[in-house]
This record gives C-alpha cells, structure tokens and sequence, in this order.
C-alpha cells in the first residue's frame, strides 16, 4: 500500500534493509574488538566470555594458551 511519505520514485524499489553488523567489544577492557571466545572459561565472569587477544594473554599467562582446560574458538564477527 502506497503512503504519501514513501519514496514515490518507481526505480528506488525494491528498498532492501540490511541488520546492522554487531561487533563484540573484549568482555575485560571493553575497548578492542573479540577475537576469541572461551566457554566455561573459570577467571571470567561470564560463561561465553569474549577477549582480545592482549587482555587474553593477560589474564591466563601463568597456564598459557595452549594449557587451557576449557575450549577457546577464534571469534568472527556476525
């Protein structure tokens, strides 16, 4: 149904309206962007926690990256 607010230019259709791309920030400095994601992760307070990678390397640098008992993915963004 036509609205007189609409755009009244036939070539302008069809008007396609893409979602917004979501970036997930670092859950700890809240500044950087994800680039991991840890699940049941004990030092977070979150289950599913997002880190950049520096605040990663901060937080479990005593086991190191390849000790973690829980599982880390690469996180790419929706």
């Amino acid at each position: 149904m036509s609205h007189p607010e609409d755009v009244q230019n036939r070539a302008a259709y069809p008007i396609m309206f893409w979602p917004k791309r979501r970036i997930q920030k670092c859950g700890v400095c809240k500044i950087k962007r994800a680039s991991k994601v840890a699940v049941d992760d004990k030092w977070a307070s979150e289950n599913s926690s997002y880190f950049c990678d520096v605040c990663f390397e901060l937080l479990h640098s005593e086991e190191g990256p390849l000790n973690c008992d829980f599982p880390v993915f690469d996180y790419v963004h929706e």
